[in-house]
């Protein structure tokens, strides 16, 4: 099978790129004019298409001949870009990609990665949160997957064209872990959301209030050194985010892409299970002999996203919890696609 994966430098599609080569695929890869590079040891085995979101000529080239089309080029964050180009990006350029899947002729299924956030987790309505969750997102990145989404559906509805929706929920490489938990990742990830405003994925917890970063810094003193932290809500409830390590993602998207059952269907693929900060403070100080401090904020950000569906149809089985995570980024992993150290 010939596989095209636009954005196969991010995290996921180097992985996913790895992954489709060790079982038998052949793949080609979409990288943004001037952007990231894949390792050379991979970029030897994967074709190499400098293609963006905008140029339906290079999308039409990068499509010829490929039977499988993963689609996980997008920006995420909007920063100071104009947002009508952050939803041309990710929405129009979605468009242009299936135009081009379209007319080639070869492609029998078109896999669009979205996202957790099209289910707004600062407010879920519900929790764990299934597929069949309302899409409120309430942020720019969610609600431009929402539309891509839609987008998708439509054009399956239009030309028949198999397709399959894979919500991703907060992938991270082993690399990545390691400053999670502690006070300095607490204070910058708190500050962020706060300066990033109505722009950011979680604002609704953060919009009209002081910036939570200095409620934390308040609680907890001046420090020298950078504990493991955990944050906790009214009533003393822990904080909680679902992470994904990229591995699973990779193995779910996979799936995706073999699995005659996950045609025309939606399938949350994230981690085994939630992380609470209290958990993933514990994990920190006992790998790293660290001090662990609590501390009580104004609001809770706790959500969990059930992978039941992709279970059941796909055999889908995540394996890689946080601290297995962690685990990883210390030691040998088995990381197909990208290396920790």
């Amino acid at each position: 099978m010939k596989i095209l994966i636009t954005g196969v430098a991010g995290r996921v599609g180097t992985e996913l790129a790895a992954r489709s080569l060790a079982a038998g695929h052949t793949v080609r890869g979409t990288v943004r004019p001037g952007g990231h590079a894949l390792r050379p040891a991979l970029a030897r085995e994967v074709e190499i298409v400098e293609a963006s979101l905008a140029d339906a000529g290079a999308l039409a080239r990068a499509v010829e001949g490929v039977d499988v089309v993963v689609h996980l080029a997008a920006r995420m964050v909007p920063g100071d870009l104009p947002i009508d180009e952050f939803f041309d990006g990710n929405v129009l350029g979605t468009v242009r990609l299936l135009e081009a899947a379209v007319a080639g002729g070869t492609v029998r299924r078109f896999v669009l990665a979205s996202t957790d956030n099209t289910y707004g987790p600062a407010r879920p309505r519900f929790t764990p949160i299934t597929e069949e969750h309302p899409q409120l997102p309430g942020d720019y990145y969610g609600t431009s997957k929402v539309l891509a989404e839609q987008v998708v559906r439509n054009w399956g509805e239009l030309y028949g064209l198999e397709h399959s929706i894979v919500r991703l929920g907060s992938v991270v490489e082993p690399r990545e872990v390691l400053p999670l938990f502690r006070l300095s990742w607490a204070r910058a990830f708190l500050a962020a959301q706060h300066q990033a405003g109505r722009r950011g994925n979680l604002w609704p917890l953060f919009a009209d209030r002081s910036d939570l970063s200095r409620v934390l810094d308040e609680a907890v003193g001046k420090r020298d050194d950078d504990p493991a932290v955990a944050l906790t809500g009214p009533a003393s409830t822990s904080w909680a985010i679902h992470l994904t390590d990229v591995r699973d993602a990779a193995d779910g998207l996979l799936l995706v892409v073999d699995r005659s059952d996950a045609a025309n269907q939606a399938f949350n693929v994230v981690g085994p299970r939630t992380t609470t900060f209290t958990e993933g403070a514990a994990v920190m100080a006992g790998r790293f002999d660290l001090d662990t401090v609590t501390v009580e904020l104004p609001v809770t950000l706790a959500f969990a996203v059930s992978h039941q569906k992709a279970a059941q149809r796909l055999g889908y089985a995540p394996t890689r919890d946080f601290a297995a995570i962690v685990d990883a980024a210390v030691g040998e992993t088995d990381l197909a696609g990208t290396r920790t150290g």
